[in-house]
């Protein structure tokens, strides 16, 4: 059966981690870059080892910092995922990579159908890749999405090289049916998981179990 695979991101607080863990969702996300869901290493570190994650996967994301800042975090907290959102170039890829054995994300801003190309000098060192939508000078977090019509040149390539990819930015209850359309393989959801700044039981439960009745349906045609 296939599953379309869902990550909670922007967890900034041990409620907000307590909520997303009481989920089925396969991977839960920390900023540790310059933002406003911004944590730091530490508080993580005590999260987690108060609260196991279950069989979740626990993802970093860092924005154009340091080999040394990523490496620490690492080794601070049981990341399963470095997840690099800014502008990364591929020798910073490839050292990274080499450093240390965690799984290595990029993520691709897209802008026009030409953002593919972007992707296409990382294939085969990448674990796996997000597209999102950078807005000004945020990276991501922003609410707003991309045209959700590109995505099907991504899936080529995710297909072609056999590596999973990840849909952010903008969803939520009222714009997934519309992505789901096109069959992610998952999805990445932050500001629309939030009631006032904070995650919602409620929205996670919704936005979860949307996505298993897609799954069902999608399975049986």
């Amino acid at each position: 059966m296939s599953k379309t695979k869902i990550k909670f991101c922007g967890n900034k607080s041990l409620e907000d981690y307590e909520a997303s863990v009481q989920t089925e969702a396969d991977y839960i996300g920390f900023v540790f870059a310059e933002s406003k869901r911004q944590v730091k290493v530490e508080k993580v570190a005590n999260w987690v080892a108060t609260l196991p994650p279950q069989k979740k996967l626990l993802v970093g994301i860092f924005v154009n910092q340091s080999k040394k800042d990523i490496l620490q975090a690492v080794r601070t907290v049981p990341l399963d995922i470095i997840q690099c959102h800014g502008d990364e170039d591929l020798n910073f890829i490839k050292e990274l990579k080499a450093s240390c054995e965690v799984k290595i994300w990029k993520v691709i801003h897209h802008e026009d159908e030409t953002s593919v190309e972007k992707l296409k000098p990382f294939l085969g060192l990448l674990d796996g890749f997000v597209i999102d939508k950078k807005n000004g000078t945020q990276y991501g977090g922003t609410g707003t999405s991309f045209n959700w019509g590109h995505i099907p040149l991504y899936a080529r390539l995710s297909t072609q090289y056999n590596i999973p990819y990840l849909i952010a930015g903008g969803i939520n209850e009222e714009t997934l049916p519309e992505l789901l359309t096109y069959d992610p393989q998952g999805i990445d959801l932050s500001s629309g998981t939030e009631v006032d700044f904070v995650k919602s039981k409620e929205k996670l439960n919704l936005i979860e179990s949307m996505v298993r009745e897609h799954d069902k349906r999608t399975n049986t045609r």
